[in-house]
């Protein structure tokens, strides 16, 4: 068996969200024990997200059980876009790691980006394989 699949990740304990636009009696903060439970909580609310195209800010924090902590933001959309917490966890630090090159950047522009941030890129690398993001 090979070494690196038997590594065990450190999982996620607790995320915190926090609803930033929208009616402000839906603006607030709530926490989850897992990605899943964030993911369905925000879907369930895609209802209230608008409807023309745009999206509502959520604030995201993700604690880890040895205490790391990462933050971003989520934009989530009525068809519920960017409102899977992990996917977009993994997708953004894939984009710092340069392993997803987005669909706007040609080949030269995202290989320029990268190479301005080397440290960056090589914190996102270690980050997605010391922590569970799923």
């Amino acid at each position: 068996m090979n070494a690196a699949a038997t590594v065990q990740k450190i999982p996620a304990v607790r995320v915190t969200v926090t609803r930033a636009e929208g009616p402000a009696a839906l603006c607030k903060t709530r926490w989850f024990g897992s990605f899943a439970n964030a993911t369905a909580a925000l879907l369930k609310g895609a209802h209230t997200y608008p409807k023309t195209g745009g999206y509502d800010k959520h604030d995201l924090e993700v604690r880890f059980a040895d205490g790391e902590i990462y933050k971003g933001r989520l934009d989530c959309k009525a068809d519920g876009s960017d409102c899977d917490v992990a996917r977009h966890v993994r997708e953004a630090l894939e984009f710092y790691a340069g392993a997803r090159k987005p669909a706007h950047m040609t080949d030269e522009q995202y290989s320029v980006y990268l190479r301005r941030e080397p440290a960056e890129v090589a914190e996102a690398l270690a980050f997605l394989a010391t922590y569970e993001v799923a």
